[in-house]
């Protein structure tokens, strides 16, 4: 057997490597970047800075971040593909959670096309809380501190549950969030409310009532398989309880 040189040989193998290469093409791209943006409020209606919000991917070793510019935008770097949460937070703002954000159909980057507006943890306080029944409704009188005006407004909301220890991370319903104006604010809620909430006539139940921001903030956490309110001022007054009409 007649065997070749060995610079020969090595030229043949540099050139057998080569066209496996070229065979196989340019590899498939496995990370990219994910870009978002958010619109920041104060606890009220007012658009304030949007910048210095940072953004997180759960998950992901090292934590991969980033922080808003003036416009609210920011950009994620080589993100591995898969389905994340996000997190968002600043200083002075309740953190806000995006879940199921699927990353890299397609081998291709992410622009998230939903723009969370978010907002300030609440500053008001309930200072005050009582439950009126009659014969078809109840009546929630909430004391607040400031005292909501017209000049002024403040945002309330409040839980229900058949627990004593309801609080709004114990409850069975939670409310809109309300604007007060008037202090104390109150609120009428009709039996047939009550019933449609999953209550029964002649129930006692229990509420409890928090300031709250306009932009709440609110997400459906997987993890706990509840609401979360993260902007809720925990500054509070025991519950009370009424009989249901």
């Amino acid at each position: 057997m007649k065997l070749l040189p060995l610079s020969w040989s090595f030229i043949l193998i540099l050139f057998i490597t080569s066209c496996s290469n070229n065979d196989d093409g340019p590899a498939a791209a496995t990370k990219a970047n994910i870009s978002g943006s958010v619109n920041l409020y104060n606890e009220s209606t007012n658009q304030v800075d949007n910048s210095n919000m940072t953004v997180s991917v759960l998950g992901t070793t090292p934590l991969i971040s980033a922080v808003t510019d003036a416009e609210g935008r920011f950009v994620l770097s080589n993100v591995p593909f898969g389905t994340y949460t996000l997190e968002y937070t600043k200083s002075g703002y309740g953190t806000y959670k995006k879940f199921g954000v699927v990353h890299g159909t397609n081998g291709q980057a992410t622009a998230l096309i939903t723009i969370p507006s978010l907002g300030q943890v609440s500053t008001t306080s309930i200072t005050g809380l009582t439950a009126s029944a009659s014969a078809n409704q109840v009546v929630l009188s909430m004391s607040t501190n400031p005292s909501g005006s017209a000049a002024n407004r403040r945002y309330v909301r409040y839980f229900l549950s058949t627990s004593q220890s309801v609080s709004a991370t114990n409850y069975s319903y939670y409310s809109p969030v309300f604007i007060s104006q008037i202090n104390p604010f109150e609120k009428t809620i009709l039996a047939t409310e009550l019933i449609s909430a999953g209550f029964t006539s002649g129930q006692q139940v229990y509420v409890r009532a928090y300031g709250d921001s306009f932009w709440d903030n609110a997400y459906d956490s997987t993890e706990f398989n509840r609401r979360i309110f993260p902007n809720l001022n925990a500054t509070t007054v025991p519950a009370t309880s009424f009989i249901v009409p």
